[in-house]
């Protein structure tokens, strides 16, 4: 109704801007094309148009890290300074747990990464082993990089690509829901869709070689003489496969999904049901698909709806690792990649259900963007009276300026697309009918057909 998709997938551009420009006396803006980054949440175009494996991304992830290097103990003692840090900037800090053992962990906001677990020396064995849980989120990592360009953060050095970005960080926060500021919003960080498979393989890769390495030098620094005997990624404990879409008023299409996943539960004959959870201003709608696998629907900011399969069990991981032909000592992010397929069969068990039940929400956003206009130039007294009007008459005749119609109000609301001048009037205050896709809408609220045939 009016709004155009901005590049980032997230912001509506108004149509109308060229328009007023114009009235104003000034030449249209010259706009570039751009390239949008989320597809349509057009649920007609079908299931497979909607969730195609290779564009399908990760956010949170759990996995466990492990890590050996042998050394004299002078030269494990030097790998424990090293870890424990020299002030509160260090990302990661020791603690003493017993005389040969010590917990290790991130320091919250240092990384864009986070990892908890154990260090040990055994007494007389040459060795010290690392264990740690570490949480990964690639798409958190992508959106810190000021250049996405995946040639450009390969290149860069571990500890330049781990480091957070506190003015993105602020800034992303401040417009999602959620407060999360894990999300894309321009075309340089996201491809076309066809070259997105193998581009989110490519940042994967690069993200945890990037923790590796990170890991690694501070086990192996050069003030000490301790040898990696070896270091990587063991079983995936915890996974988000996520989908993106745009959708102009994502909180209300969540809104409805809410409402209809109870029926899509009943249809799928899940026993899983797990309601709704809120994060901020966001809301999130969950249904478990089996006991570890589970459905999470959300607005992550005004215009991004985000569909989330979550993985919650290493055990249920493993399986469908093994399913697909791999084994836990295959390549990490070949184990990762795996999940993509299965979470797109999980969502076809109930997808159709629960969209059968959620056609609602296009009406449901036709009216809030029908009153975002009307609030926006209607005064708060008048607005009841005005809304009354338009929605039964489908038309209005201009007031006095202190009547509940200002000539200057109906034609604020004709610039911002509510109403259409009522053909021409000679004598007599200007009239004005409902514009035909507002009056369309009225009539499929209220069952009736009272849409404007005559403008006099």
């Amino acid at each position: 109704m009016g709004v155009a998709q901005s590049a980032s997938g997230q912001e509506p551009t108004r149509l109308s801007l060229d328009n007023q420009r114009q009235r104003q006396g000034q030449a249209p803006a010259i706009r570039k094309r751009t390239r949008p980054i989320l597809k349509g949440m057009f649920p007609e175009r079908g299931f497979d148009w909607l969730f195609s494996a290779q564009e399908a991304r990760h956010d949170h992830m759990e996995a466990e890290f492990t890590a050996r290097v042998r050394g004299t103990p002078t030269e494990l003692a030097a790998v424990l300074r090293r870890l424990r840090g020299r002030n509160d900037k260090s990302v990661f800090r020791l603690r003493d747990r017993t005389r040969t053992t010590w917990n290790l962990d991130t320091r919250p906001g240092t990384a864009l990464f986070e990892a908890q677990g154990l260090v040990e020396i055994p007494e007389g064995q040459g060795f010290l082993a690392l264990k740690l849980k570490v949480q990964l989120n690639p798409t958190r990592f992508l959106a810190h990089q000021a250049d996405p360009a995946p040639g450009a953060i390969h290149l860069k050095p571990a500890r330049e690509a781990l480091t957070p970005d506190p003015a993105l960080e602020a800034r992303l926060s401040a417009r999602s829901l959620d407060g999360g500021d894990n999300y894309l919003t321009t075309p340089a960080q996201v491809p076309s869709p066809g070259e997105r498979g193998p581009w989110w393989n490519g940042i994967l890769r690069s993200y945890t070689a990037k923790v590796r390495q990170f890991i690694v030098d501070h086990l192996t620094p050069s003030i000490s003489g301790a040898k990696l005997d070896r270091a990587g990624f063991g079983p995936l404990r915890k996974a988000e496969v996520q989908f993106e879409f745009y959708h102009r008023d994502a909180a209300t299409w969540v809104g409805e999904f809410c409402n209809a996943l109870s029926v899509a539960g009943d249809a799928s004959e899940s026993r899983h049901w797990r309601g709704t959870k809120g994060k901020r201003n966001a809301v999130g709608a969950y249904l478990g698909l089996t006991q570890d696998v589970l459905l999470k629907v959300y607005a992550k900011d005004a215009y991004r709806i985000r569909v989330e399969v979550v993985f919650s069990k290493a055990q249920r991981i493993s399986q469908v690792v093994k399913r697909m032909g791999l084994s836990p000592s295959d390549d990490f992010v070949d184990r990762v990649q795996s999940l993509r397929a299965e979470a797109v069969k999980q969502l076809a068990k109930v997808w159709k259900t629960v969209m059968q039940v959620t056609k609602a929400c296009e009406a449901t956003a036709d009216m809030l963007d029908f009153m975002a206009r009307l609030n926006r130039q209607v005064p708060d007294q008048n607005r009841r009276t005005m809304l009354s009007l338009l929605s039964n008459h489908r038309r209005v005749t201009a007031t006095v300026h202190a009547g509940i119609a200002p000539d200057t109000v109906c034609r604020a609301l004709v610039r911002e697309g509510v109403l259409v001048p009522a053909g021409i009037v000679t004598r007599g205050p200007a009239r004005y009918a409902l514009a035909p896709e507002w009056s369309r809408m009225f009539d499929r609220m209220f069952g009736r057909s009272n849409a404007v045939t005559t403008l006099h």
